[in-house]
């Protein structure tokens, strides 16, 4: 019996053939448009145009529009309009379409059964800000740890930020003890077995759900608190039912940019250039866009000022990574893979 009841499984695609039939729909739209239609990708994502990743693929369509006119059509459909993301994952498994492409950028923890080595994006502790992030992603250890998507019909082509976690709890008092803060707590989480095991090793109790059910069961109760980053707290207005947020910056909350590996190779070697050239440029901007906003937003919450920040101290960080870094990382390395993480730690020079 799994360790983990409550995390998705593979395999499970009920929910995802009714999406396939909704792509096979918009396959029909887009065949009519033109008589000589260009290459369509469907960007699906999960979040508002406001945000980095909203702001992000609306950059990279305007690209794609300007440079490959007449050649490639961008369609985005924020907040899960199209898909959420797990079902984006399975839908590109299944699609075998070379001409209309699928796209986005789901949460890394979205692909667990995929790419095993990407949960080390989840692991608690691992990156001590935002920089040691950009070192991993723009290493050559990335090719290994996406490796594993192409046996899926993925392919991998960049990686774009939210940025670094908090907690936020309704309650009378912050989250800044463990364990003693956390029990009895239910938080929401990804769908992540490093997730799940890190909130028990915290004394809470872990609870997957999809991100659009966040605000709605917060307010009922369901759940006392979550982890996310500053502009998703702001964006979808979490703080409203938040007593405190808790500035832990304990682990990374960031996107892979994906696309059906059938319909990318089937592009032509310029398209396919062009494309990887404008995906450059707009990770770029990706960056700029998440600190930004992050910072910005982190200020809006305060000057609302409905919710209390509660900001570690360095001590009472460490004190956090010592009960939970070893101990979570310990249990998946194997998964991950021992040597893998050993390159990693050597090149965020731990």
């Amino acid at each position: 019996m799994s360790l983990y009841p409550c995390i998705y499984q593979h395999g499970k695609i009920k929910n995802t053939v009714v999406q396939l039939l909704l792509f096979t729909t918009l396959l029909g739209l887009s065949a009519c448009q033109q008589t000589q239609a260009p290459y369509i990708i469907h960007f699906s994502h999960s979040v508002d145009h406001t945000t980095p990743k909203g702001k992000t693929a609306r950059l990279f369509a305007q690209l794609v529009k300007k440079r490959l006119a007449g050649k490639v059509t961008v369609k985005i459909y924020p907040n899960s309009e199209l898909y959420i993301d797990r079902d984006l994952i399975e839908a590109m498994i299944w699609s075998k379409h070379k001409t209309i492409g699928l796209m986005g950028a789901p949460s890394l923890s979205d692909f667990i059964h995929y790419a095993k080595p990407l949960q080390a994006f989840d692991l608690p502790y691992l990156f001590n800000d935002i920089t040691d992030v950009h070192k991993l992603v723009d290493s050559p250890i990335i090719d290994k740890m996406t490796a594993p998507l192409a046996q899926h019909g993925i392919k991998a082509l960049g990686f774009w930020d939210n940025g670094m976690k908090v907690f936020s709890i309704r309650g009378a008092k912050p989250l800044t003890k463990i364990p003693a803060d956390f029990r009895g707590k239910t938080i929401r989480i990804q769908n992540s077995k490093v997730h799940y095991e890190m909130i028990k090793v915290m004394g809470g109790i872990p609870k997957i759900m999809p991100f659009k059910k966040v605000y709605k069961n917060l307010g009922l109760g369901v759940i006392d608190g979550q982890e996310n980053a500053w502009s998703n707290i702001y964006s979808k207005k979490f703080y409203e039912q938040q007593d405190y947020i808790t500035v832990s910056n304990h682990s990374y909350l960031g996107y892979a940019v994906v696309i059906n590996a059938e319909f990318w190779h089937n592009l032509p070697a310029d398209i396919r250039h062009e494309l990887k050239t404008i995906i450059k440029e707009v990770t770029k901007a990706n960056r700029r866009y998440a600190a930004k906003a992050n910072k910005q937003d982190r200020e809006a919450i305060a000057a609302i000022g409905s919710t209390k920040i509660i900001t570690l101290s360095n001590t009472e960080r460490k004190k956090w990574a010592h009960r939970v870094k070893q101990k979570v990382e310990a249990k998946f390395s194997s998964e991950i893979g021992k040597e893998l993480l050993k390159e990693i730690h050597k090149t965020l020079d731990k």
